[in-house]
């Protein structure tokens, strides 16, 4: 009856886990200029691609006329937390291939976080 009691106990103290909330949502354009990282070296990850363009947009900017902003990635410690986060919807796959290819795509970004920090990136192709 104790260790009932007790588990019970530890229950009721429990605190939920904070659950994700959708932050936002940009459109933007991945072309050639994102391809490339800000020393020019080819870049060959998806995320990363994702994480340049963003710098474009903020630090350098470099804007595609498709290009939306967003509040979230205006800092290099903000933009670093894109390579980690970052997610391709079921049925979006090709959009990484396309992109890795060469060929510049329009994407749409879910930003999804915790206390008003990035934690994940859903991205799907922008256009239907």
């Amino acid at each position: 009856m104790r260790i009932m009691a007790a588990y019970l106990g530890a229950l009721l103290l429990a605190t939920p886990a904070t659950a994700q909330e959708l932050m936002g949502e940009y459109f933007t354009s991945l072309r050639t200029e994102d391809m490339r990282n800000s020393s020019g070296q080819p870049l060959n990850d998806f995320c990363a691609i994702v994480q340049q363009d963003r710098a474009n947009y903020h630090k350098f900017g470099l804007r595609h006329d498709t290009d939306q902003g967003d509040p979230f990635f205006t800092t290099p410690e903000m933009r670093a937390r894109i390579t980690g986060s970052c997610r391709i919807m079921p049925g979006s796959e090709y959009v990484v291939e396309r992109v890795l290819s060469g060929k510049p795509n329009y994407i749409w970004v879910r930003v999804f976080g915790i206390n008003g920090l990035p934690t994940e990136l859903l991205i799907s192709e922008g256009a239907g």
